[in-house]
């Protein structure tokens, strides 16, 4: 029977994707700015006071940027988890939003408007974001003791997790705001069930 976890899933800190309003998924593996640096110290300095028993992170820079500073002042080796990686953005991979919003200005609002139904040509939809970064902590907690796992990511990662937990519709990602270092606490029960949780860890 699987163990009780918790989890608290971490936004990356501001990268020079987010300056430069980019798309950056596979073709581009941006670092995190002098601002994202900052954050990801003032991360540390906030999380390090928690009983933590594990971290992971995404494979890309920003993510494995942002969890260092607390792995160093931990003493923890961050896991190296691939379904935490950013939404599959397709043939927008790499491009400028603005200059998106002109070349391919039809696909493009009906994303803005519903990420599920309408997701980047060759993209993910948001709910399938939410259901492998729930399936990827799934598999890394399994054969673990139960214990506190802080974990970094992207926003949309963010995003569709949350609506998977809480079995809403992918349209109300839209709703959801996930500005850099943003935190999501879930608990994983003993039957495997995964649950919102709310208050200060």
């Amino acid at each position: 029977m699987p163990t009780a976890h918790e989890v608290i899933l971490v936004r990356h800190g501001e990268s020079l994707a987010n300056i430069s309003g980019r798309f950056a998924y596979q073709i581009w593996d941006p670092p995190l700015s002098p601002k994202g640096n900052a954050q990801a110290q003032a991360l540390s300095r906030w999380l390090a006071r928690l009983p933590i028993t594990y971290l992971a992170t995404s494979p890309l820079k920003r993510a494995k940027d942002t969890i260092k500073p607390l792995a160093d002042e931990m003493g923890l080796e961050p896991y190296i988890l691939p379904q935490l990686v950013e939404v599959n953005l397709g043939q927008w991979d790499g491009a400028v939003l603005d200059q998106l919003r002109l070349s391919d200005a039809d696909r493009f609002r009906d994303w803005m408007q519903d990420p599920e139904t309408s997701p980047p040509p060759g993209g993910e939809s948001i709910l399938t974001v939410g259901r492998r970064v729930l399936s990827g902590l799934d598999q890394f907690l399994a054969d673990r003791p139960s214990g506190l796992t802080v974990a970094t990511t992207h926003a949309d990662c963010l995003k569709g997790t949350l609506l998977v937990v809480l079995d809403a519709p992918g349209h109300a990602a839209r709703r959801v705001l996930s500005p850099n270092t943003a935190m999501l606490h879930l608990s994983r029960g003993q039957s495997g069930r995964w649950s919102l949780r709310l208050g200060t860890p």
